[in-house]
């Protein structure tokens, strides 16, 4: 098959480069696998890999590409999946479908580089129709344990083919994080969601496989890389891609481990956290941020402890824990008033008083008292900033259903009425699962005739269909 605008694999080089596969050894490999399987001889040789590695040939032939991915699984030891070599097409013509990619804690981060390739590329090629990754709660588990018993040094071997990198390298990433982080406030994570996996299909995985993260400017890059990293796995979460977030979030942790950066680990961890509270599993969800906190406490500053701990109590409050929640809480506000703003990474910046509010609001919500978090609601919403339109969307929803539940339904109906404006434009599924949740809520009230308004309204404006409500979701 042969593709005149020809793109290099450099998924395949990377996998190759792990392995420690020449050009001739992998046909030779190759050749030797196709006759002891059975099949169809396959007729490769160096200048056949050339060519896959040039993209002079864009795709092998399906069975030569489930060959070449056996034939490096062997030799590193490990399931090769068909989107890590950059042959994520041919996938559904093989059981293995890429379904497992990106859960793994990789021990080199080279291999994190080639994974993270994997994962891009899934999310820029894959048909729409494909099915979508799901969700490991194991994973989650099996990374709290590498966090907290691995050692602080990072083992990974240096690049074979070093790269000189610079600040203005650095600057790029971090500029174009904060210009997605930008657009993922305002606008739902819908919008800049394939920007960011295609910033860093084009701009980073050319570089970063070249990039030490043992010297000063290298650990820099991956620092931000990470951070970028952590945002495409947030805003696949925002619109309801969640084993995709899933991975994403792995690899950013790998990414920010490598960088010796704790605090953005804890940071990670806490995303962790927030989505596997949003799918239910609040236990883990509860491991999650204790393990953030644990980890990067005497690293993290104030403000980003403050997260860990709300992180805590929102899960321990959808677990009905009431006094394990309320401590949480109390210790989140207690970092938060320790804070100083200048001396917070970008990335938690966010996290003011406003957002302070709301982590109380949702959890007293979930508890049942709608007075306290009809309270915070309202001082979550007096103290945000316009820029935070989704935050505002969810903590709004949460004042609308602690209205609902001290009985004063004609407010709560106008609250949400007024979401439901802003979530039309929104591309956010997670505003939506929020207002799903509220109409779920108004049956005992189904035949009043203001919450049957209500419901035409927000049917005709909300793209409910195929919308991840909450705690309903199902994973692997």
């Amino acid at each position: 098959m042969i593709d005149t605008g020809k793109q290099p694999n450099t998924l395949l080089a990377g996998v190759m480069k792990q392995a420690g596969a020449t050009n001739k050894g992998l046909a030779r490999r190759v050749r030797l696998l196709s006759e002891q399987d059975g099949g169809e001889p396959v007729r490769c040789d160096h200048v056949s890999v050339k060519r896959w590695l040039d993209g002079t040939t864009r795709q092998p032939h399906p069975r030569t590409c489930q060959l070449i991915a056996r034939v490096l699984g062997e030799m590193l030891g490990r399931t090769v999946t068909l989107a890590e070599i950059g042959y994520a097409e041919t996938a559904g013509e093989d059981d293995n479908d890429g379904g497992d990619i990106g859960l793994d804690y990789p021990e080199e981060v080279a291999q994190t580089v080639a994974t993270l390739g994997a994962i891009t590329d899934l999310e820029l090629r894959t048909p729409k129709k494909a099915e979508p990754l799901t969700v490991v709660p194991q994973a989650w588990s099996d990374l709290v344990v590498r966090w907290l018993t691995d050692s602080d040094s990072d083992r990974s071997r240096p690049p074979a083919e070093p790269r000189r990198i610079t600040f203005v390298d650095v600057e790029a990433v971090r500029e174009a994080t904060a210009m997605f982080s930008s657009f993922d406030y305002k606008y739902g994570g819908g919008r800049p969601k394939m920007l960011v996996a295609s910033f860093l299909d084009q701009e980073v995985l050319p570089n970063i496989p070249h990039v030490s993260p043992h010297d000063p400017i290298g650990r820099e890059y991956f620092r931000e890389v990470a951070a970028l990293t952590r945002l495409a796995g947030w805003t696949a979460y925002d619109t309801g891609a969640h084993g995709l977030a899933q991975r994403y979030l792995t690899q950013a942790f790998r990414l920010a481990k490598a960088a010796g950066d704790k605090p953005l680990c804890g940071r990670i961890l806490a995303g962790m956290s927030h989505q596997a509270n949003f799918l239910g599993h609040y236990q883990r969800a509860v491991d999650l941020a204790r393990a953030a906190s644990k980890g990067a406490n005497g690293y993290a500053t104030p403000t980003t402890m403050a997260l860990f701990s709300a992180m805590e109590a929102r899960a321990l409050a959808s677990l009905g824990r009431e006094e394990e929640a309320t401590a949480a809480l109390l210790t989140a506000e207690r970092w938060h008033g320790q804070g100083n703003r200048e001396n917070d990474p970008e990335w938690i910046r966010y996290f003011d008083r406003a957002e302070l509010h709301a982590e109380f609001a949702h959890c007293f919500r979930d508890l049942g008292n709608a007075e306290l978090a009809n309270h915070h609601a309202a001082a979550s919403i007096r103290e945000s900033e316009s820029t935070y339109v989704r935050s505002l969307s969810f903590v709004r929803t949460v004042l609308a259903t602690s209205h609902l539940q001290d009985g004063n339904l004609d407010e709560a109906l106008y609250v949400a009425r007024s979401v439901v404006k802003t979530a039309a434009s929104l591309k956010s599924l997670r505003v939506v699962s929020y207002l799903d949740e509220f109409r779920s809520r108004l049956g005992a009230f189904s035949n009043d005739p203001l919450v049957r308004d209500f419901l035409d309204f927000a049917t005709l404006h909300l793209p409910s269909k195929g919308a991840p409500v909450s705690r309903t979701l199902l994973v692997a």
